[in-house]
């Protein structure tokens, strides 16, 4: 390497003209420039940027996104500066100084954050409890417990959630004194799963008489907390094995799930039951549970699942499918790209991406041209990517020109990845694209092929008039700062290496002394420890790529006992988890993640993924909101939150969520008809048909759809309109397409 620069520092000299420019929209008048600048100054973190982030945060309104910024590049000397504006800034802005401080593990940090405990301000308090819980210091456990008397229910619920994460167990028998005491049933219901997460024993026969609860959410985290405490399996069996047969679908999934951890149990009676029992939500239950757990049987049971006439049915089983599956199942795969349901359709296409099988390629091909649903059409692209056969190239190319700006994107990365620098002259037009997502997509790929001159393009669209040229040059180069942080814990050769190896810095133009840290001499390692490493590293990346995952697994934990700091294999050994179903080892590695990278938006998204799988949804919509906050435009996280939202029946929090994603990212008919669906329930029905119909407009073939939009109109006194809709569903939805029976009867109901 030239010098004694990293990859990133070289990188941060490349990017010096466009950072200077970056630094110049702080002041803009514009407030999207000021914002977009922050967050890609922040992502690239060269640390010249956090003298003028400073001055841009003391200067009065100034933008939520500046301190943040300050936080994700992580330099020691910006604490100073965003505690003293903590005391000063004005209100707008104080809560995300609460977040920024919870980036910076110091003494001082965690006494601002107590002392904000008690300000006026909920958003404040709200935010410094959240970064109280990421920082986990247990001098604070005393000042948390004292904000258990907060009357507004969502800081009581995030004071509960961070005593979790600290595992506190002197937080114990405060949280049963609360438990005991309290009517509303979402605090009882986080109470019950923040008893199970400090692990105190002492809390076991409270968790015992929240088995006897009321509300079936509380019994359902019982289960789990029980099962996550290390009690001896007879026992632990004893108290749960009876909910078995629990009337409500989700208390039974959450046994199901404990009593298979647990072992020692035959589950097969009690899932065959399942899988011939008339309740549907019984077989969408069995579905879940089989995404989750090791059997025996689970493979033969979910292809008989994927066989049911009821779409929620089939949902639950091709996402357990999708886990699952290996080559093996190519053929059962294929057939399901022929199904009713987008879902299905989705998760076949998204597994055969995953499982790179080449001989899928014609039937995504095919399925490309034929099937409206752009959610699909752009997975398709995705996994022509990952699947790399140069037969689908002529495809990529096509998609390039596609009218839907998502398909073009994905194709800029799905071309990146099959033709690697081959592909450089095909992805640079794209930097012309309307679509911002799509520039940004071609400027980062140019960029981490090694194609480093990308830069001066950009440099020239920030200096430009247009604002939205601007904004689109700083989207990406955020892109190539999340680019700059891979390559430096990435193991791997490449193009962007190879580039960035030949950058020479004049010394003269080091403009920051670095610390005593820094510069503290450090013991060489003999030669044999040093390739000891590298010999472990390429061990587990070998398996990987031959498809061995659990093999990998084993050596990237052996790899992670030795060096448990090293983010990259931490991260890749959590994903490995999350694929092999290991959800609670996936959820430990991703918690490990975020801890040594607080601003690492994928390890928030994969958490609250991983938390998703497991059934725990209070834990997967904080990490999904975490996410966010770091990355408001990750559209599929926003509607995966909405969707969450929706399983938990918080409308208005799910119309929020979908209302804020469709800014980014034009809707499917899935959401949009889960959009009116959350309207529906709030009562606001002109809405909710509104939406029914855009979504019957992008899929005429959703009987759900059609069914909601005719109730609503029927209720209203149309009954003509809700007639002709009916009609106009059998002439669309296919013939034993789910859903149409309860069309018919609707039907019938109207016409008596």
């Amino acid at each position: 390497m030239a010098g004694e620069h990293s990859f990133r520092q070289n990188g941060f000299w490349l990017l010096k003209p466009c950072t200077r420019r970056l630094i110049g929209f702080l002041s803009h008048q514009d407030a999207r420039l000021r914002g977009e600048g922050a967050k890609a100054l922040g992502r690239i973190g060269d640390p010249e940027a956090v003298e003028p982030l400073i001055a841009a945060l003391l200067k009065e309104k100034q933008d939520e996104q500046m301190p943040l910024a300050l936080a994700e590049i992580g330099d020691p000397s910006a604490l100073a500066p965003l505690l003293a504006a903590f005391k000063e800034a004005e209100r707008e802005v104080r809560p995300n100084i609460a977040l920024a401080l919870g980036a910076f593990n110091d003494r001082q940090a965690v006494a601002a954050l107590i002392e904000a405990l008690g300000d006026l301000d909920p958003n404040v308090r709200f935010n410094s409890i959240s970064a109280l819980g990421r920082l986990k210091d247990s001098s604070a456990v005393s000042n948390l417990l004292g904000c258990l008397g907060e009357g507004n229910e969502w800081i009581f619920l995030n004071v509960v959630d961070a005593l979790a994460k600290m595992g506190a167990h002197r937080a114990t028998n405060p949280l049963v004194a609360f438990y005991l005491k309290e009517r509303n049933e979402r605090k009882r219901s986080a109470l019950i799963t923040a008893l199970g997460s400090i692990g105190d024993l002492t809390a076991v026969p409270t968790l015992t008489k929240a088995l006897r609860d009321t509300d079936d959410r509380v019994k359902a985290n019982a289960i789990e907390s029980l099962a996550r405490l290390g009690l001896p399996p007879e026992k632990a069996l004893a108290l749960i094995q009876p909910f078995l047969k629990h009337p409500n679908n989700r208390v039974r999934g959450n046994a199901m799930i404990a009593v298979a951890n647990l072992g020692n149990s035959d589950l097969t009676p009690t899932m065959r039951a399942m899988l011939d029992d008339p309740d549907k939500w019984l077989r969408a239950t069995l579905g879940y549970v089989l995404s989750v757990v090791e059997h025996s049987q689970a493979l033969e049971m979910i292809i008989e699942l994927l066989k049911d006439e009821d779409a929620d049915v089939r949902k639950n089983a091709a996402l357990a499918l999708s886990n699952r599956a290996r080559e093996a199942q190519t053929e059962l795969l294929i057939r399901m790209l022929a199904d009713p349901v987008p879902f299905v359709r989705l998760q076949a296409v998204i597994t055969l991406g995953r499982l790179k099988i080449v001989s899928a390629v014609p039937w995504l091909i095919k399925m490309l041209k034929t099937d409206r649903n752009f959610k699909i059409r752009s997975a398709v692209i995705t996994s022509l990517g990952h699947i790399g056969d140069r037969s689908g190239v002529p495809t990529l190319q096509n998609a390039l020109r596609d009218r839907d700006s998502r398909v073009r994107a994905n194709a800029v990365e799905a071309i990146e990845e099959v033709l690697g620098e081959a592909g450089i002259n095909i992805i640079r037009p794209l930097l012309k694209d309307s679509d911002n997502r799509t520039r940004s997509n071609a400027a980062k790929a140019l960029f981490r092929l090694g194609d480093v001159e990308v830069l001066q393009e950009l440099e020239k669209m920030l200096s430009g008039k247009d604002v939205a040229t601007r904004v689109s040059a700083a989207y990406a180069l955020m892109q190539i700062g999340s680019a700059l942080r891979e390559v430096d814990v990435s193991p791997l050769p490449g193009p962007l290496k190879s580039s960035l190896e030949k950058v020479k810095i004049p010394e003269m133009a080091v403009n920051r002394p670095v610390s005593e840290k820094e510069t503290a001499p450090v013991e060489s390692a003999p030669a044999s420890v040093t390739d000891n490493r590298e010999e472990m590293k390429n061990a587990f990346l070998e398996h990987f790529k031959a498809g061995r995952l659990k093999e990998s697994l084993e050596q990237v934990s052996r790899y992670l006992q030795k060096y448990p700091h090293d983010l990259m294999a931490v991260f890749f050994g959590a994903n490995l988890n999350l694929q092999l179903s290991r959800f609670d080892e996936a959820i430990e590695g991703f918690k490990k993640a975020v801890e040594l990278d607080p601003f690492n938006i994928q390890a928030h998204s994969n958490l609250g993924a991983a938390y998703y799988r497991s059934g725990k949804l209070l834990e997967a919509i904080e990490h999904f909101k975490t996410a966010l906050k770091l990355k408001p435009e990750l559209t599929t996280v926003r509607f995966n939150l909405a969707g969450l939202f929706l399983k938990t029946s918080r409308w208005d929090d799910a119309i929020r969520h979908f209302e804020e994603g469709m800014k980014y990212q034009a809707p499917t008919a899935k959401v949009l008809s889960n959009l009116g669906f959350a309207y529906q329930k709030t009562g606001n029905f002109e809405k909710a048909a509104e939406s029914y119909k855009k979504a019957i407009g992008l899929d005429n073939k959703d009987a759900g759809a059609f069914y909601n939009l005719a109730l609503i109109l029927a209720k209203a006194g149309k009954r003509p309109e809700a007639m002709q809709v009916l009609q106009k569903a059998f002439s669309e939805v296919p013939e034993g397409a789910p859903g149409l029976p309860n069309l018919r009867e609707l039907f019938e109901r109207l016409k008596s």
